[in-house]
């Protein structure tokens, strides 16, 4: 039994080689090369000039780039061209014999379109029509045919023969042809709206000076309609002939340079109304480039004439109050940059005589340079815009000295021009100092608050440690270490309140000076051991040169006086790095008794030498330089030598340099009536011992550092201190901590500085590093986080915190 398979296989095989034999028949007859046709017993003999003439519409057809299809009375393919082939995507193999629908389905762009077409192709034999062909890929094109029937000899029909051009792309063009139409004619509508409904005139002028557009508000101003204008020039609409000459003279000027430009005239209506108006003449380009029109947009400025007239005619009783108000006026021409100016206006810039020979070039070059660029923008800006020049800037007088002044200037326009600029000045310098020093205070205020809760914090952080050690240790060594602790700072917390309290009282001039007759040198001696145990902390050399016993007196209080020296020596002691040198020198010159403070500290800036002494100021607050204090130690010193008669001024080659203080005092011969005082000395806490390694404490303060180490200790961890940026880098690296305690506020190297170090190394990767300070705020945390530091406490540290950090860390 024959399998289906193979039958069907067979007949596959059977149906392709009929189909390819059919095929190169056809392509014989259309070439042209067969004479006669054999089907089965019937023999068809083929014309040869029939052939030829066959061949020669075949080559036609094939090379036309239209696609052509031939159908039968039913609707079936007879003839597909290449380039109907190509357009539809089948061979004429393919498609002969079937239905049109294999190629495409008709879509009528309307019903009409197809019922003429039908009635034209039934009457005529022929149409031509647009419709949308959907192809079998489901690709949607317009196309335009040419339909004509087929007709046999005897004139019977056969078929119909289509001639089809794709015009997609014809289509595209012209629906966008259409959308820039449709938005040519909406901007047409809405340029209509516009200058029909604006109070301004609106006019096309063609190279003629014919008027070919006016909008209807022309109206308003010559009592004739719109339409009475078109095709008409000036002269022949009746204007004054002088108007006409400049009105055709600007249009002639935009004709030939393709520039826009103006004309202000003056306007008579028929009703006799004067009327200022400007005209913009604005050009029309053609396609080639000319100016085929002018469009000019005429403004009433009638309005701003008059209070221009109305300024001029308040001139005078402005002068008067501006005379009255201190105050200098100006006029300025701007067509010669001359200047009329009075008295008043020249004292603003120095001089004491009328200057006569005053112009803008004159006033810029007193403007200070650094103002001059932006003086000189908002002058051309206002002049531009026709707005008004109001600036405050530094000018510089004849004799060197820098003021503020502040002026306000306003255009004047004639015939619609601005010609002049009319305008006031003021010195505005004592105002001026006023507004900084105001500013600076406020600053140096809000500076000082911040330092003072920092300096208050300082001495909580190892009370409130000593406190804990006292709590958690019963040994009387530890309680007796503690207690001494905490007296050491309440005194730094009453020195700094009793500071504050001297400046409020010196401020309110509530201090009395319990004077007498002092010899300098004791005085001097006894400041020197008050500060003692700060030069010796931070290993200073000193040197003193001290005049004899009983040889030079002052007439003041021993307790100001010592506190004077005390404050410099002290500020000296903390501005100076470690291991410095500072000299002291007490002398009588000239009957004053001089003293003398120098060290080779920081220095001072030139630019803080004039405020070094002012309340809360501190030359450098940068972290690395911080030494504690307020800011009020020099403000103090100064408050207190003037209330004794005398001065004191400060010098400094530099930052770098070192800083030199010298007090006078007025100095006292020997006089019977005057007794001496003896004098208290004032005790200073000593530094606290360091102890050893595990957990690194670093703090300048020896007191903070040694009580939060004794407390760390008692808690159950090895611990190690150092006090400044640089030994705490060596130390990390040789004890190697798992943990760091770390002030921000260090000399040498900041805290910030030393993280980054540690981190930078392999060993420092994995330590714990927690930022230890009195700056809370979120930009000191971000600081501390862009550092390295895991974590960020505030002193005092809280001790429930300090030990969940411990136990977190599998310290504890």
């Amino acid at each position: 039994m024959i399998d289906p398979k193979e039958k069907l296989l067979a007949e596959n095989a059977e149906l392709r080689l009929r189909l390819e034999e059919a095929e190169e028949t056809l392509d014989a007859i259309r070439s042209g090369s067969v004479d006669a046709l054999v089907v089965g017993e019937d023999i068809y003999t083929l014309d040869r000039a029939h052939a030829s003439s066959n061949k020669l519409r075949s080559d036609v057809l094939a090379q036309m780039d239209d696609a052509v299809v031939g159908l039968d009375r039913d609707e079936r393919i007879i003839y597909l061209n290449p380039a109907a082939e190509r357009q539809y995507g089948l061979t004429s193999s393919q498609a002969l014999g079937n239905e049109r629908h294999v190629l495409y389905q008709e879509i009528w762009l309307s019903q009409a379109d197809q019922v003429h077409a039908m009635a034209s192709l039934n009457q005529a034999g022929a149409y031509r029509a647009r419709t949308i062909q959907l192809k079998r890929s489901g690709d949607e094109v317009h196309v335009e045919s040419a339909v004509s029937v087929l007709r046999d000899n005897e004139g019977e029909v056969t078929g119909r023969l289509e001639v089809i051009r794709d015009v997609s792309e014809r289509h595209r063009a012209e629906a966008e042809i259409r959308g820039a139409q449709l938005k040519i004619a909406q901007r047409e509508r809405q340029f209509s709206t516009l200058v029909e409904n604006s109070p301004d005139i609106f006019a096309r002028m063609d190279r003629q000076f014919r008027h070919l557009y006016v909008s209807p508000v022309i109206e308003r101003y010559v009592g004739l309609p719109a339409e009475h204008h078109l095709g008409k020039t000036h002269l022949e609409l009746g204007m004054p002939p002088e108007l006409c000459a400049s009105m055709d003279t600007a249009l002639a000027q935009v004709f030939n340079t393709g520039r826009g430009s103006s004309i202000s005239f003056k306007f008579i209506t028929p009703a006799n109304d004067v009327r200022f108006l400007e005209s913009r003449l604005i050009p029309e380009f053609a396609e080639d480039g000319s100016v085929e029109s002018v469009l000019s947009i005429t403004t009433d400025l009638t309005e701003r004439e008059r209070m221009d007239s109305a300024l001029r005619e308040s001139q005078a009783r402005l002068q008067l109050t501006i005379e009255a108000a201190r105050i200098g006026d100006w006029d300025l021409d701007l067509r010669t940059g001359e200047a009329r100016h009075s008295l008043r206006h020249d004292q603003c810039f120095g001089y004491q005589q009328p200057r006569a020979d005053w112009n803008f070039n004159a006033f810029m070059s007193h403007v200070h340079p650094d103002d001059r660029e932006f003086v000189e923008r908002l002058f051309k800006e206002a002049v531009a815009t026709s707005g008004d020049w109001h600036f405050e800037c530094r000018v510089i007088w004849p004799d060197g000295s820098v003021h503020w002044i502040e002026a306000h200037g306003s255009l004047y326009k004639e015939g619609g021009q601005a010609t002049r600029m009319l305008g006031i000045v003021a010195n505005t310098t004592d105002r001026k100092l006023a507004e900084h020093a105001l500013l600076d205070a406020d600053r140096r205020k809000d500076e000082f608050l911040a330092t003072l809760a920092h300096e208050l914090r300082n001495p909580l952080a190892p009370i409130r440690n000593a406190l804990e050690i006292m709590r958690l240790s019963k040994e009387p060594q530890a309680q007796e270490k503690a207690r001494n602790m905490i007296e050491r700072q309440l005194w730094q917390m009453v020195h700094l309140v009793d500071d504050l309290m001297d400046v409020s009282r010196i401020t309110q001039g509530k201090v009395e000076l319990r004077r007498e007759r002092i010899d300098i040198a004791t005085a001097v001696q006894n400041a020197i051991d008050t500060s003692r145990p700060l030069i010796d902390a931070r290993h200073h050399a000193m040197d003193v040169r001290l005049p004899p016993s009983q040889t030079v007196f002052v007439y003041a209080d021993v307790t100001r006086l010592i506190q004077i020296v005390a404050n410099l020596l002290n500020n000296a002691a903390k501005y100076t790095p470690e291991g410095g040198r500072i000299t002291l020198t007490a002398m009588e010159k000239d009957r004053q008794a001089v003293i003398t403070i120098q060290d080779t500290g920081t220095g001072i800036p030139g630019e803080m030498l004039p405020r070094v002494f002012d309340m809360f100021t501190q030359v450098d607050r940068a972290l690395e330089r911080s030494q504690g204090g307020l800011g009020i130690g020099l403000a103090l010193v100064k408050k207190l030598v003037e209330m004794h008669g005398g001065s004191v001024l400060a010098r400094s080659p530099g930052l770098g340099g070192g800083s030199t203080f010298e007090v006078h005092l007025p100095a006292l011969s020997s006089l019977p009536f005057l007794a001496e005082s003896g004098l208290t000395e004032a005790s200073r806490p000593t530094p606290a011992p360091r102890t050893g390694p595990h957990v690194l404490v670093v703090d300048d303060n020896l007191d903070s550092a040694e009580s939060l180490a004794t407390m760390l200790a008692l808690m159950g961890c090895e611990t190690h201190t150092v006090h400044d940026g640089v030994e705490a880098v060596k130390a990390a690296q040789t004890f190697q901590p798992d943990l760091v305690m770390l002030d921000i506020g260090l000399p040498r190297l900041t805290g910030h500085e030393v993280a980054r170090h540690i981190r930078a190394q392999p060993w420092g990767q994995l330590m714990t590093l927690v930022a230890l300070t009195g700056w809370g705020q979120d930009e000191d945390r971000r600081k501390s986080r862009d550092a390295g530091f895991n974590h960020h406490m505030v002193k005092p540290v809280d001790l429930d915190a300090l030990s969940a950090l411990l136990t977190e860390r599998k310290l504890h």
